[in-house]
């Protein structure tokens, strides 16, 4: 897996804390962070009031974009399962 390069952004630049500092500029302290969870919660919003599916059916994105057919939400709960595995360590 590729590793995205450190942040550019000074300490003390105007642009952290926008989804601009975290997708263009690599930073991820806690404000760039906070700023792109909150865009892309409302972009997810938008795509599910569309009624638009992301991704291939049977995928964990296509269910997380609103789609309950039998394979996404076993795609969902295969995720969920594997994730809860993973919190018992």
């Amino acid at each position: 897996m590729r590793r995205a390069p450190r942040s550019r952004l000074k300490p003390d630049d105007p642009r952290h804390g926008t989804t601009n500092g975290y997708g263009n500029h690599y930073c991820r302290c806690d404000r760039c962070k906070e700023a792109n969870r909150i865009s892309h919660a409302e972009y997810m919003n938008r795509v599910r009031a569309e009624g638009r599916v992301l991704g291939k059916h049977g995928t964990r994105l296509a269910y997380e974009s609103g789609c309950r057919c039998d394979p996404c939400r076993e795609a969902h709960n295969k995720n969920s399962r594997e994730y809860k595995r993973g919190q018992k360590d």
